[in-house]
């Protein structure tokens, strides 16, 4: 009975003596906002959800560790599914741009001369040398009388070095390479005049 009872107080010191694993999430810093009044007659535009394809579609943060292998992290999340993070960025982004963003699930309906932007991101995870990356698409859509046409397609690839090692530091990275695709997804729809509100 004594064996019993030691033996049960090792496997109780044992267990209460390791620290319980230590989860972190991770959301993008929301002090980088920048707001412009948005525009009279601002045309809609319908965003999607973001499109995550592959394994960066889920929650735990991904990193490519060589060439042929990926790491998965057990303790380091997205404070939520990153394509919300990205869907709520992008709509911050073109309302802060002056222009009328509205999420594609709750629109009623599609009205002439509206517009609907669709973001596939096929990469969005840390890399071994090249810091973070994200790559994918971008396609823009604009409603007419004869249904959906779509107007602009614009792939993307931007990777960003870490400013130093760590997960945050990956996450200041992502977050530098989403500011660097809503650029140039405002510059690309801005200077051709694709989007411009009514006269």
């Amino acid at each position: 009975m004594r064996a019993v009872i030691a033996l049960l107080a090792i496997i109780l010191t044992g267990c209460a003596g390791s620290d319980p694993a230590q989860y972190q999430y991770y959301r993008f810093d929301s002090a980088l906002d920048t707001k412009e009044s948005p525009r009279i007659g601002a045309p809609r535009v319908y965003v999607d959800e973001v499109n995550i394809v592959g394994v960066a579609d889920q929650q735990a943060l991904v990193q490519y560790t060589s060439a042929h292998t990926v790491h998965i992290a057990n303790y380091h999340y997205w404070a939520e599914h990153p394509k919300l993070i990205l869907t709520k960025e992008t709509l911050k982004h073109l309302e802060g741009k002056g222009l009328s963003p509205v999420l594609s699930a709750h629109a009623s309906d599609f009205n002439t001369g509206d517009f609907r932007l669709l973001i596939e991101v096929s990469d969005l995870a840390g890399h071994y040398q090249q810091g973070a990356i994200l790559k994918g698409a971008w396609h823009l859509y604009q409603i007419t009388d004869n249904g959906t046409k779509l107007i602009r397609v614009k792939h993307f690839d931007y990777q960003s070095a870490l400013s130093q090692d760590g997960f945050s530091a990956l996450i200041s990275a992502h977050q530098a390479n989403w500011q660097l695709l809503m650029a140039q997804l405002h510059t690309d729809i801005g200077s051709s005049d694709i989007i411009s509100p009514a006269d």
